[in-house]
């Protein structure tokens, strides 16, 4: 990439600027909004960076935000919230990549009725960095599809993740535009892309309501340049420089979600509601309905999400209850496989034995996909990543008491507040057993403990007094105040651990997984098998689905 001058890639900043009235165009077809956003996220991905917040002293990380280049000198924009003038921080490339950026001006304060949280940082070293360029905001449109890149802080992930939505407010009464592309903890900072490509926010903040999410616009940033360029902590606003002419003569509207979801609603005969009791709690979850052939016949299952499932599930058919036989449970990929009496008829499910899996590319992501969820109702999303590993690590169940070997005995020694351990143990208890094994030693202890995963049931066997008892509970959800948790599809208790899942930006309520995706050619792409984060849910690919079924139903057959 050639070498600019400051000068030179101040006049690209604004050359794209001039007066024309926008033309608008409302776009109603998923491929070619599929085409929009491929091209996009192709030219610009390069320039949407990780930054990495390091403890030197203790040689370690400790926090990530994001970041996006738009100079070919290094020039970051990020949010303010998450730098200090001055501090270094790594940056790390979606190829691999690292490099260092130093921190410059932050201005982060209310004022004129708006609220200002920018950053600009600069790459250390001589170099051509790959960069987008900006739109203008005052150019923007009601209904205008957008595309974010960034890096989620649920997720551990060299590549960032892609989001589609819509401009929902140009001014949400603080100086911020508002869009359904969804944001989480350490998307701060990321990039918010028209659909041509063109850098129109950088993302800061969110409410309750997942279609709530709102960005710093560009041009807040172009009016504060030179000051930004210095490394100082403004306390109050620095000096404002004009905005040249209004430049943009094409817009791109998309129609609203529930346009693009009708198409799903034609396989919503692959979806059940399965109802089962799990401690005292009657729960239901989705299954996908599957065809199998058994014996030179063709034979019904269900397949679903396991943790999410008693044992004595059932189903409603023709208005009476039909009570469901579980076949084999796969932990590794949180599945169950079920089955129902031969008496139901007129199912016809997926044939996946004859579907062949295609592994995911960078040209898929963007691509629309269908999550039937009722036979009224159909969620869209977009693919977010290619497949990923997503190691167990908010799933981990967690039992909040320090237990120590002491003289041959496992003692508990302390135990936290608001975690389960609170329930059941004291100070000074003695654990003999867990889940019906003696526990020996403090391998043994730490080997059964970090088996279990959130909605777990454990028993604990205990000495207290010097007399012997059993205690029993469940790893549930705790409740917390932090508003990025706070979403109406609740993140699943079991929503990592898993070897090869993809992520799609759909809104599934946790008690909406285990049922089948779908792409707008009707091809099944997979389950969703857990809500992990506000910003997504976890697809278990077909291959992933295909081999777990074999596994289970050998396990059956044994």
């Amino acid at each position: 990439m050639r070498i600019f001058s400051k000068t030179a890639c101040l006049l690209l900043f604004f050359s794209h600027l001039a007066v024309e009235t926008p033309a608008q165009q409302e776009i109603r077809s998923a491929k070619k909004i599929e085409s929009l956003l491929r091209k996009t996220s192709s030219e610009v991905a390069d320039a949407c960076i990780k930054l990495v917040i390091r403890d030197t002293v203790a040689d370690r990380d400790f926090g990530g935000f994001s970041g996006v280049i738009v100079s070919s000198d290094g020039t970051i924009l990020t949010a303010a919230h998450s730098v200090q003038p001055n501090h270094r921080y790594r940056v790390e490339f979606p190829d691999g990549q690292k490099g260092i950026a130093t921190a410059l001006g932050k201005i982060a304060l209310d004022a004129e009725n708006k609220q200002f949280d920018l950053a600009m940082l600069k790459m250390e070293g001589k170099g051509s960095w790959p960069f987008v360029m900006m739109a203008d905001n005052r150019a923007l449109i009601l209904g205008e599809g957008c595309l974010a890149i960034s890096y989620p802080g649920s997720f551990f992930q060299t590549k960032p993740n892609l989001r589609f939505g819509r401009l929902t407010n140009l001014d949400a009464g603080d100086g911020l535009i508002e869009s359904t592309c969804k944001m989480e903890p350490g998307d701060s900072g990321g990039a918010l892309f028209d659909l041509q490509g063109k850098l129109i926010g950088i993302r800061d903040k969110i409410q309750v309501n997942e279609d709530e999410n709102f960005d710093i616009p560009v041009n807040l940033f172009r009016q504060y340049w030179s000051a930004l360029q210095k490394p100082v902590n403004y306390r109050r606003l620095p000096a404002a420089e004009p905005l040249p002419p209004v430049m943009e003569n094409k817009r791109f509207t998309v129609a609203s979600p529930a346009h693009f979801s009708q198409f799903g609603l034609k396989f919503t005969n692959q979806v059940t509601t399965l109802h089962s009791t799990k401690g005292n709690a009657q729960q239901q979850i989705q299954a996908t309905e599957i065809s199998m052939e058994q014996k030179g016949r063709q034979q019904i299952l269900w397949l679903s999400k396991s943790s999410m499932l008693g044992e004595q599930p059932w189903m409603m058919y023709n208005g009476a209850k039909i009570q469901l036989n579980v076949i084999s449970r796969d932990p590794d990929n949180d599945l169950v496989l079920l089955s129902a009496p031969d008496s139901i008829n007129n199912f016809h499910g997926l044939k996946l034995g004859k579907v062949k899996y295609k592994p995911l590319s960078p040209v898929d992501l963007g691509r629309f996909l269908y999550s039937p969820i009722s036979p009224e109702d159909c969620k869209t999303g977009i693919i977010s990543t290619g497949e990923i590993k997503l190691p167990l690590l908010f799933s981990r169940a967690q039992l909040g008491a320090l237990v120590f070997e002491e003289a041959g005995k496992m003692m508990v020694k302390d135990i936290a507040q608001n975690y389960p351990a609170e329930q059941v143990l004291k100070i000074g208890d003695q654990i003999i057993s867990i889940n019906g094994k003696v526990i020996p030693n403090e391998q043994v202890y730490q080997q059964e403990m970090n088996g279990l995963v959130m909605g777990d049931h454990l028993t604990l066997g205990i000495i207290r007094n010097h007399k012997t008892s059993i205690v029993d509970l469940d790893f549930k959800e705790r409740p917390t105040r932090d508003i990025a948790q706070r979403y109406k599809g609740k993140r699943s208790l079991r929503s990592d651990g898993f070897e090869k899942v993809f992520v799609q930006d759909a809104a599934i309520r946790s008690d909406e997984c285990g049922g089948p995706v779908f792409d707008r050619n009707g091809n099944f792409m997979g389950i969703n098998i857990a809500r992990h984060s506000r910003t997504a849910t976890i697809i278990l690919p077909l291959d992933v689905i295909q081999k777990s079924i074999a596994k289970m139903m050998d396990s059956a057959k044994s």
